[in-house]
Parts: structure tokens; sequence; C-alpha cells
């Protein structure tokens, strides 16, 4: 887990591994203590965590692989930027593959379930309240895994493991203010209808709350090195005023 130092049973501290390296960033990111675009030096990362330069590239090819880092040849590798075309293509996925943990939850869930489910809603609210942005994402992220694993289906629950990742570091990234009481209010609603076994009105909850969270997402446009698309507003104003 981030934050505790690894140590030997005899208390002595122990070099940080990539796991370590990875987790750390990704926690960084997620509490907006990284801001998109932001530089991630091998050298200086190493200098942090005191581990070589395998070790620090080992944790940003992770970080690379779920899209929370953008890596290219001969640069310095940065964290990603939202985009909008991912973005859609994440919620297009997880209506599809959310929608069957729910068809696989027709006949309802356990009232232990439910009720660890209702504590997560309420936990996540009250994040909410004292603005902590980055364990309501955690939450929200942790009340759709605990669904997926009711399916006992682990090929099911990979699949929702792995989008849902990637729709907390869009989240995390974005501007936007993303999670709102209306969400946890949509979350208690599908929650109701699955403990009525009514798991078509859960799905149509799931679809809208889903949608609701890419709705409230803001995307701002790439940066760009082609000066003509930089100043491409400026340049058609002077043509008009030439013109006339």
């Amino acid at each position: 887990m981030v934050g505790f130092e690894a140590r030997t049973p005899q208390g002595a501290a122990l070099r940080p591994t990539s796991h370590f390296v990875y987790e750390s960033i990704y926690t960084a990111i997620l509490e907006k203590r990284l801001a998109p675009a932001a530089k991630l030096s091998k050298e200086t990362l190493g200098q942090i965590f005191r581990v070589s330069n395998g070790t620090i590239q080992r944790a940003l090819t992770r970080l690379a692989e779920d899209g929370a880092v953008v890596m290219a040849p001969k640069e310095v590798a940065s964290v990603a930027r939202p985009d909008e075309r991912q973005a859609r293509q994440v919620l297009e996925a997880r209506l599809l593959v959310e929608s069957e943990v729910l068809r696989q939850l027709r006949k309802g869930v356990d009232a232990t379930t439910l009720a660890e489910l209702r504590a997560l809603v309420d936990e996540e609210q009250a994040c909410l309240e004292a603005r902590d942005s980055a364990g309501v994402i955690r939450l929200a992220g942790r009340f759709h895994l605990r669904l997926a694993e009711c399916t006992e289906n682990p090929l099911l629950l990979g699949f929702v493991r792995g989008l849902v990742a990637r729709a907390s570091l869009d989240i995390a990234l974005n501007k936007g203010a993303v999670y709102s009481v209306e969400a946890c209010v949509a979350q208690r609603g599908l929650l109701d209808a699955l403990e009525a076994g009514d798991s078509v009105a859960a799905t149509e909850l799931m679809d809208e709350y889903l949608r609701g969270l890419f709705a409230r997402m803001r995307f701002l446009p790439p940066p760009t090195t082609d000066l003509r698309k930089a100043f491409g507003m400026s340049a058609r104003r002077q043509d008009k005023r030439q013109e006339a």
C-alpha cells in the first residue's frame, strides 16, 4: 500500500520496488498532485525514490500500459492528458461490460453485500462533502468492482477492473466536477433495483449514471506545435480585416 515503507522483519528499510514507484505516481495523479502533461524525468524520480533508472522505467512502462503516462521514443515520459475520444471509448466499453454484470445479477444480491455497497456510497458522499476527490474516485471504483465480484466471473471482473482504472484516471485528470450528489442518488437507486430483483431497472440506472459522469467531464484541446493551428483564429481575423 502506498504510504508505508517496505521493511524487513528486523525493521531495516528496503529499497522501493517498481510496484511501489508505480503506486506512488498513480496516487499522485489521482490526488491531482501531478498535473496533466507533467514531465516524469527518470533521473529525478530515481533520486526521489533512490532506485535505479531500470526500476523507474518498469514503473513508467506499467503506467503507460494503464493509460496514466505517455511515453514517446527519445522523449521524457509525461502524465497523460484527458482525451475525449479515448474517454468515450472507455464509456462505451463500460456500458457493455457493466450491463452484463447487472444481467448476471438478475437474481439479486444478498443483504450483507447490499449493506456493504450502500456503506461505500455513504463514504463516497462523505468524501464529496469533504471535497476529497481522490477518495471519491477510489470509493466509486470499489463500488463497481464489488458488483463485478458478485458475478463470481473472474474474466468479467478483470474487464471491469481494467476499465474502472482507465475511467478513474480520466476523471482524475479532468477539470470538471465529475462526481456529484446526483451520482450517489443514482447508485442508491441502482441498489434498490437490485434488491427488488429488477435487473432491467438497475441496468437503466447504471447507463444513466455512467453517461452522467461522462457528460460532466471537461476536455481541453490538445496542445499543438503547428503555428497555423495555434494562431488559426487570429490569422483568419487578420485575413478578413485585410480583405475589408
